[in-house]
């Protein structure tokens, strides 16, 4: 049950982060650098995950938790840069 959620909050954000890239190339210059620093957060994000999905025994909660709260950040991230995007 866990990794389903784990599965389809990471799908969640898979898909916010593709289709937001395929409107970065019309930003300004200030939205590319936040970009950037998502896309850097992205990349540690998609490592660990990969990682406890490879892990076959219980996931810490502390595990847990961190990565809840970052996916958190990296949605509503996501939903800032989708607001600044429309507003162009």
């Amino acid at each position: 049950m866990e990794s389903e959620k784990f599965e389809r909050l990471w799908q969640d954000l898979k898909t916010q982060r593709d289709e937001l890239n395929l409107q970065m190339h019309l930003a300004k210059a200030e939205l590319k650098d936040e970009w950037a620093e998502l896309e850097d957060k992205y990349a540690v994000a998609q490592r660990k995950f990969e990682e406890l999905k490879k892990d076959s025994g219980e996931i810490a909660s502390d595990v847990k938790n961190t990565l809840n709260v970052l996916a958190d950040e990296m949605g509503e991230a996501y939903q800032r840069v989708k607001v600044r995007l429309k507003h162009q």
